[in-house]
């Protein structure tokens, strides 16, 4: 306790200052780290392999494959023409 009454009050001051940072970046990392894993969640990866997160969703138009055209066809390499 002697060491609690040779403390004056900027040194109460500078310990209020360091607790309250570390406070301050402890949450701000928290949350950081928290939205990091939200944007995680939304991109699946082809080594996700947790059923929880994977949903049956449609392919958007762009990532749909195009029917192909004649052109399309002659152009491609080792099929016969």
């Amino acid at each position: 306790m002697a060491l609690f009454d040779q403390m004056r009050k900027r040194d109460w001051a500078f310990v209020a200052v360091c607790v309250a940072g570390a406070l301050f970046f402890g949450v701000w990392s928290v949350r950081l780290g928290i939205n990091f894993h939200r944007a995680q969640g939304t991109d699946q990866s082809a080594t996700d392999l947790s059923s929880s997160h994977r949903r049956a969703r449609p392919l958007p138009a762009a990532d749909a494959p195009a029917a192909l055209n004649a052109d399309d066809i002659e152009a491609q390499p080792g099929r016969p023409q």
